[in-house]
């Protein structure tokens, strides 16, 4: 068979079972949806708290803040609200990866971002509202010409602090902020790191500056162990809670209606029986929701479906836990890997002193590698009396303990 009449044969298969499951399209992104807020669902609590912090910070009184949540929690949607509602009221909002370790490296991120995402279109143009300064943003660009490539050499720290310096007093409003968004801030809570937190110290507390970091929820106490002052430069902490079970029913319900073709039934093409799998089975955690979701519908396809159940679902929840199982086990390194295979022949569950006796290495040797594992969310801990046990998460149970 002609391969491109192949591919288009098979592309059409897709759309037609699709539409059978009575579907425009999968609606179950796994990447947060840009601006668009009606996939979000509940945060009440955690909306209001965030709109106390911009408000306090619009009249001086600036506050930094922590997201910290398990992963999955929705911390990146989060923050893509935060960096729409206040882009919206003209704040420069600049989103940063947590990949730069020196304060060099962070600040010529920064200044770059600053320009590209609010001084400058997409156009290349200066927008209209700055053009007084246009001189001396054009030589700030020029600086950064080569900042896709590498950190332009020839850009020094004290003169990059100076230029930021003046964009923050001169060309930013005095009735807005500067918003730093910087998601998987966990990087950070490294010894390489150590010169970034110290400078974090005093940036921080610029009049004007107003950060947010998300991260696990050991992210404080990890940045804290490296570097004990930078509690006081984050004082607020807002924590991402599970969605309850009528927020993980609405978010199922809003993806579907959005893709729904007329006439289908609310929680089409799912059984109720298979909703409420679902729900039970993924904790509240959207991620994994989502994830769910969108596997049970891969599964109907492929099988040529019309109605997905408590089965197919099922079936998607262990393939997605041998897959994730398998990319932690590819995550480790080989020592944390030994470890995780024998807390699986131990039953799942092991204290640091049997892990020892088991693999006859040192209890200190062991509660390194269970610490690093467990501040990835690999796995848990459990106090029982006296002893902690640390428990594999659901996902290398499914690869370790059921196999393939």
């Amino acid at each position: 068979m002609d391969p491109i009449e192949f591919i288009q044969k098979s592309a059409s298969s897709i759309k037609n079972t699709m539409l059978k499951l009575k579907l425009k399209y999968n609606p179950f992104s796994e990447k947060p949806i840009r601006g668009n807020t009606k996939f979000f669902v509940g945060r009440v609590s955690e909306l209001k708290e965030i709109g106390e912090i911009l408000g306090s910070a619009m009249h001086g009184s600036v506050a930094n803040a922590a997201i910290v949540g398990t992963k999955g929690i929705g911390k990146s949607s989060m923050l893509n609200i935060i960096y729409y509602a206040t882009k919206k009221q003209g704040h420069w909002v600049v989103e940063l990866t947590a990949s730069q370790v020196t304060p060099r490296q962070f600040l010529i991120q920064l200044l770059y971002n600053i320009l590209t995402e609010n001084i400058i279109s997409v156009c290349g143009t200066i927008k209209t509202e700055y053009l007084e300064y246009s001189s001396k943003i054009l030589e700030m660009y020029k600086m950064l010409n080569n900042y896709g490539d590498k950190v332009p050499i020839h850009y020094p720290r004290e003169r990059i602090e100076r230029d930021l310096q003046f964009l923050i007093d001169e060309v930013k409003g005095d009735d807005k902020l500067c918003i730093i968004l910087i998601d998987e801030a966990d990087q950070f809570a490294k010894k390489s790191c150590l010169s970034l937190l110290q400078f974090f110290h005093s940036f921080l507390y610029e009049e004007g500056i107003l950060t947010f970091l998300a991260g696990s929820p050991t992210l404080m106490d990890n940045l804290t162990k490296i570097s004990p002052p930078i509690k006081d430069r984050i004082p607020k902490i807002i924590n991402m809670p599970p969605l309850s079970k009528d927020e993980s029913y609405d978010l199922i319900r809003r993806r579907l209606e959005d893709a729904h073709i007329e006439g289908a039934e609310e929680f089409e093409p799912f059984t109720m029986d298979a909703i409420d799998k679902i729900v039970e089975e993924c904790d509240g955690i959207p991620r994994k929701i989502i994830m769910t979701c969108s596997e049970s519908i891969s599964i109907a396809i492929r099988k040529g479906l019309t109605k997905i159940d408590e089965d197919i679902v099922k079936e998607a929840i262990h393939s997605l836990g041998i897959s994730v199982g398998h990319q932690i086990l590819n995550h480790l390194t080989p020592a944390q890997s030994e470890i995780v295979k024998a807390m699986a022949k131990l039953g799942g569950s092991a204290t640091v002193t049997q892990l020892a006796e088991y693999l006859k290495k040192s209890p200190g040797t062991i509660g390194t590698h269970l610490s690093d594992i467990y501040e990835m969310g690999y796995i848990y801990k459990e106090r029982e009396g006296n002893n902690v046990y640390y428990k594999l998460s659901k996902e290398l149970m499914d690869v370790l303990l059921k196999g393939d």
